[in-house]
C-alpha cells in the first residue's frame, strides 16, 4: 500500500471511530463533530509519524530489483520442476506396468 493510501486510509478509520465514540459519550451534535474531528486528527498525526518513520528507517537502495539474480533462481527451478517431472513419469510408468502385469495375471486365472 502506498503511504498516501495508508494515511487516507487511517484518517477514514479515525473519522467512522471518532463519530460512534463522539455518540456513545455525548448527547449534543456540535461535541459529537468535535470528537470526531479530534480523533480523526490523532489518526493523521499518527499515520503521518508512522510513514515518516517508514521511510527514515527503510533503505531502498537494498530494495532494488537483481534481475540477474532472479533469472538465476528462475532457471534453477525450471530445472528442478523438470527433474520431478522426469522421476514422476518414471514412478506413473511403473505404476502401470505394475496394473497391466496384475490385469494379466487376473485374466490367466480367469481363463484357466
Amino acid at each position: 500500500m502506498r503511504s498516501d493510501n495508508y494515511i487516507a486510509f487511517s484518517v477514514a478509520v479515525g473519522f467512522f471511530i471518532g463519530l460512534i465514540f463522539g455518540f456513545i459519550a455525548f448527547d449534543e451534535a456540535e461535541f459529537i463533530i468535535l470528537f470526531a474531528l479530534i480523533v480523526t486528527a490523532i489518526f493523521y498525526l499518527i499515520a503521518v509519524m508512522g510513514t515518516s518513520a517508514f521511510y527514515w528507517f527503510i533503505d531502498f537502495e537494498m530494495q532494488k530489483f537483481n534481475k540477474n539474480r532472479l533469472e538465476q533462481n528462475l532457471e534453477y527451478y525450471v530445472e528442478q520442476f523438470g527433474e520431478k517431472e522426469k522421476e514422476l513419469t518414471q514412478v506413473l510408468d511403473y505404476i502401470k506396468k505394475i496394473d497391466l502385469t496384475q490385469d494379466v495375471a487376473v485374466e490367466n486365472e480367469k481363463v484357466r
